[in-house]
């Protein structure tokens, strides 16, 4: 989500260091697609969260498929941009977190009146979370383009909205310093991109969607038709890309880039009922939550090159959390899931089991421990099935349980519970991993790699090197070790 500037730049060791969130006064409020954790004033707290159901729904109208997504985004928008720099000198961030989507934002620092964030910041990230969901497969190029494209959005009356190749309003968009071909643009490997290369790409890809749906825009609702019929993309971007005349679409391209005139699409909308703006439920959050909220954010700090260090302060607002609420099992789960041991991790997770044997979370977090470190096979079987009747809608109980059943011999019931996982959280690297895994033992080397490459395109922008590491071992691994069902 390069546009919004998630490459988080921690200030260390600064003189006047700002201060960090207090822990009271905060509020929770939930939406029919959000959950939103704030220590706004109660008032800009709502206008925030009415905002981000106005911004969903207007942004669902540049689908020509119709209907409502599914999913929920978490919030967390400080008081203030002095409260941000706590742990970033950005205006947003967006990303995932061990819940979902999430998107780090700061109110307005005015002094009176309403103090909810400016849109971009937020429009981008509901775009993600739509993208996910009605265009499953699409790879990075192409969200990070289409999400930077509908960021747009401006109101131009009570029915009609505008999406285009602006920035800030204007009608001009941003050229990148060296703009790519369509092809070259969907071809490109972002993993192995230096930052120069990543701006270009991203750049490049919102030009070319902006194009695309402006000059194309027939081809573009059968690419969406598709997609929502559950074509793989692979299949659907390759019927698409063999109908274009793309000697014409560079022309066009060019002609823009020196003349200017970029064009721009207006959607209609129905107006969206005020009752569903409003939260479903609103609370105070307890001190405990709270600590768990500053968790997450120093967690996002610690993934910053060069801040690895604040990965303590993960730790530390984690034991708060537990030494607040001593008998609620998810500050200890996440804690147990620090430990760089995995005898102490897999050792944590069973001694959670015993003490919350009522706990999803902890039933959960031991599948996961297993499924991840391995252990005895009726060990992980049990606990991949007492997982998945604990927390039913648990991707780590259902990758676990889909590994235990490709073990088994049980294809078709390892691929339901990826698909099922999938069908959760389409943003969650996990997910891929586990159906490359299972693809690739029913011999279908083909589409394992694409799945372990989809592992690469839903890590969210500026990931950890080591995470991308991984990844690309494990593509590799599984391109190497793969043998295709019609060679045995």
């Amino acid at each position: 989500m390069r546009p919004l500037l998630l490459a988080a730049v921690v200030l260390l060791g600064c003189v006047h260091e700002p201060p960090p969130p207090p822990v009271q006064g905060w509020r929770e409020l939930r939406s029919a697609h959000f959950r939103l954790r704030t220590d706004l004033p109660e008032g800009s707290a709502r206008s925030t969260l009415e905002e981000l159901e106005t911004l969903r729904w207007w942004l669902q109208t540049a689908w020509s498929t119709g209907g409502d997504s599914p999913g929920t985004t978490q919030a967390i928008v400080l008081r203030n941009p002095a409260e941000l720099r706590s742990f970033t000198d950005r205006s947003g961030i967006a990303t995932t977190s061990a819940e979902g989507p999430l998107l780090v934002t700061a109110g307005s620092d005015v002094t009176f009146g309403d103090r909810s964030p400016g849109v971009q910041v937020l429009a981008h990230e509901v775009a993600h979370e739509l993208i996910r969901h009605r265009m499953p497969g699409a790879p990075r190029w192409f969200h990070e383009g289409l999400a930077s494209y509908l960021q747009s959005v401006i109101l131009l009356d009570d029915h009609h909205v505008r999406f285009g190749c602006t920035r800030s309003g204007l009608t001009a968009p941003v050229i990148p310093r060296a703009l790519l071909s369509l092809d070259d643009t969907a071809s490109r490997a972002w993993e192995t991109a230096t930052e120069e290369e990543l701006e270009d790409l991203y750049l490049s890809a919102r030009l070319w969607i902006c194009l695309l749906r402006t000059e194309e825009p027939l081809r573009m609702r059968a690419l969406e038709v598709a997609l929502a019929g559950g074509t793989p993309w692979r299949r659907a971007w390759a019927d698409l890309r063999r109908q274009l005349d793309l000697r014409h679409l560079a022309e066009t391209m060019w002609r823009l880039e020196q003349a200017g005139g970029w064009p721009t699409e207006v959607r209609p909308f129905v107006p969206l009922a005020a009752a569903a703006t409003r939260p479903r439920t609103e609370r105070l959050l307890a001190p405990w939550e709270v600590h768990l909220a500053l968790a997450e954010l120093w967690a996002i700090a610690a993934r910053t090159r060069g801040a690895e260090g604040l990965a303590r302060r993960v730790r530390t607002e984690l034991e708060a959390a537990a030494a607040a609420a001593p008998d609620e099992p998810l500050p200890r789960v996440r804690l147990a899931a620090l430990e760089s041991d995995r005898d102490l991790r897999r050792a944590r997770a069973e001694a959670l089991v015993r003490r919350f044997p009522g706990s999803a979370e902890a039933r959960v977090f031991l599948a996961r421990v297993l499924r991840d470190d391995g252990g005895p096979a009726e060990e992980r079987q049990a606990a991949a099935l007492a997982a998945v009747n604990a927390a039913p809608d648990s991707v780590d109980a259902l990758t676990a349980q889909a590994i235990e059943e490709i073990r088994a011999g049980n294809g078709a019931g390892a691929l339901r519970s990826v698909a099922r996982a999938e069908e959760l959280e389409p943003w969650n690297p996990v997910v891929f991993i586990a159906r490359a895994v299972v693809l690739g033992a029913l011999g279908r080397c083909e589409d394992a790699v694409d799945a372990a490459q989809r592992a690469l395109d839903v890590l969210p922008d500026d990931p950890p090197p080591a995470d991308v590491r991984t990844l690309v071992r494990d593509r590799e691994r599984i391109r190497a070790a793969c043998r295709p069902t019609a060679a045995r």
